[in-house]
């Protein structure tokens, strides 16, 4: 399975300019397995029916409103809830984790708002819906929060995260081997 996204994102007034509605976007390619198929459970009559993915996700993010970037390669979780369908909209949720490298310089020690790199952690987590448009190809759309840290790798505890719970994500994903 293959799928591209990209996301858009607003963290609030930490980022100069922090009124502007979209501070940062993204773009990420994923390729994917689903190892398992089609999982059934017997328990709670079948709620957690579904299929999970594993994927490798180069990504890369940029904060528009500080001309800084991230980039990183990220490991990837999303399970489809096969359960919930309505027709060919499937839910899912998500989570992924993606170390790399940044030219972060944010904020200030002083009010405990500094972030910078070169090492950063991307951490994401979500919920949206797949359209599946044939057994191939599926639109999805979704909202995600994201944690942006250093870890401590970058000056210790004189650094600190950055967060936002108001990201959307957008994308397509294309299974190549269904029905073969």
């Amino acid at each position: 399975m293959i799928s591209a996204e990209s996301t858009i994102s607003h963290f609030g007034s930490r980022l100069n300019e922090g009124d502007q509605v979209v501070q940062a976007w993204g773009l990420a390619a994923r390729f994917s397995l689903l190892p398992f198929g089609i999982t059934r459970f017997r328990v709670l009559d079948g709620a957690l029916d579904g299929s999970f993915e594993v994927g490798l996700e180069p990504t890369f993010e940029r904060l528009e409103t500080e001309g800084q970037n991230f980039g990183g390669l990220g490991l990837a979780l999303r399970y489809y809830l096969l359960h919930f369908r309505y027709g060919n909209w499937v839910p899912w949720v998500d989570a992924s984790i993606a170390p790399g490298g940044s030219d972060f310089r944010i904020g200030r020690v002083s009010d405990k708002t500094r972030l910078t790199g070169p090492f950063m952690d991307l951490i994401q987590a979500g919920v949206g819906v797949s359209y599946f448009m044939n057994q191939h190809w599926a639109p999805y759309f979704g909202l995600q929060a994201q944690h942006i840290s250093n870890g401590g790798f970058n000056g210790g505890s004189r650094n600190y995260d950055l967060n936002t719970a108001a990201s959307v994500v957008v994308g397509v994903s294309w299974f190549g081997l269904i029905g073969r």
